[in-house]
């Protein structure tokens, strides 16, 4: 089903206004995102969005491969955003794939099949390069750019979490885990998410505090040479990704989802703490209740949610901006640029 925010473009509008429409499909861990289009002086024009949780990546920890049924139902969904496409008069549809098609088995098969149902071409980028996309995006719908530097982006996924720091004025350690594209960014990629944590740790519901506690340990463990990497005063965090503006839409009490309402949505460490306490002590079908928590992340929630707090714990962060844009709109940036 489409936003209601869809509902005020027609598409004769659309076709008979727009000769430059560009489609972005990325295809994650847990969702499928979709965007439609332009550049107009340097920045995205975003015209509709859509998006849907279809967990191709199921499993992927246990089996090495693509969930088989939600190959079905994610290829569904592709041909419903081929649809769109169509008619809304796109000229061009660009389709990345990130953490689960890195890492499954059987990811051509899908590229292979998703081709022969649609005719789009998916790209599996690497974490890097998603990183990139997303910082670009960012970038591109921030009004006083200048004015947050050094900016800290973390892109928390149902697979990845990839993080970048941006300075134009110092330059950056170097991550030996990751390149540089120029001497004031940094950044890298770690293969944590969500879903990961998830099927990983908790097999009780709501988790036990043995289970939260192991996450924890696991996510300091992993996150414990961040202080290093990244040692720039007066940071700027942003966070983009669905658990960052799920927790910004339970924050907001939102009854329907609204990126751009969500978008630089400001939340300190101790309402995000808030938050993480009033799920934990919640059932899934509790959780599910929740204003502003799709039914769809109630299971993934607490241990994306535990991500970003200890994120910001390890690093002495205690505000974040959430973000609504990110490796979509980078994606048309970087169509345009090259």
């Amino acid at each position: 089903m489409l936003s209601a925010r869809q509902s005020h473009f027609s598409k004769k509008y659309t076709k008979d206004i727009y000769s430059d429409l560009i489609a972005v499909i990325d295809i994650g861990t847990n969702t499928i995102r979709f965007l439609v289009g332009y550049m107009k002086r340097g920045n995205v024009v975003r015209i509709t969005t859509d998006r849907s949780v279809t967990r191709l990546g199921k499993d992927l920890q246990k089996t090495g491969t693509l969930n088989k049924e939600n190959i079905k139902k994610s290829i569904r969904y592709i041909i419903k955003l081929k649809k769109l496409c169509e008619e809304y008069g796109v000229q061009k549809i660009i389709a990345v794939g990130t953490s689960a098609l890195r890492e499954a088995n059987n990811s051509e098969e899908f590229l292979f099949d998703v081709k022969r149902n649609t005719g789009i071409d998916i790209e599996i980028i690497s974490g890097q390069k998603e990183a990139e996309l997303t910082l670009k995006g960012i970038i591109s719908s921030l009004p006083d750019f200048n004015n947050i530097l050094p900016l800290l982006l973390v892109d928390i996924g149902g697979g990845s979490t990839e993080w970048i720091l941006y300075n134009a004025k110092y330059k950056m350690q170097n991550n030996t885990e990751s390149r540089n594209i120029n001497p004031s960014l940094n950044m890298g990629s770690v293969p944590i998410g969500a879903v990961k944590l998830s099927e990983s740790f908790i097999k009780h519901d709501p988790p036990t505090p043995n289970e939260l506690m192991t996450i924890k340990k696991f996510l300091l463990e992993k996150f414990s040479n961040l202080s290093l990497l990244i040692s720039c005063p007066l940071l700027n965090l942003i966070a983009t990704g669905g658990t960052a503006t799920t927790i910004a839409a339970i924050d907001m009490n939102m009854n329907k989802y609204d990126g751009d309402i969500i978008h630089l949505h400001r939340i300190s460490i101790h309402t995000i703490n808030a938050i993480y306490k009033r799920l934990i002590a919640l059932h899934h079908e509790e959780r599910g209740r929740i204003k502003g928590l799709e039914t769809e992340r109630a299971d993934i929630i607490i241990p994306g949610t535990l991500i970003l707090l200890i994120f910001m714990e390890v690093l002495n962060i205690k505000e974040v901006i959430v973000s609504d844009y990110g490796l979509l709109e980078g994606a048309i940036i970087n169509y345009h640029v090259l």
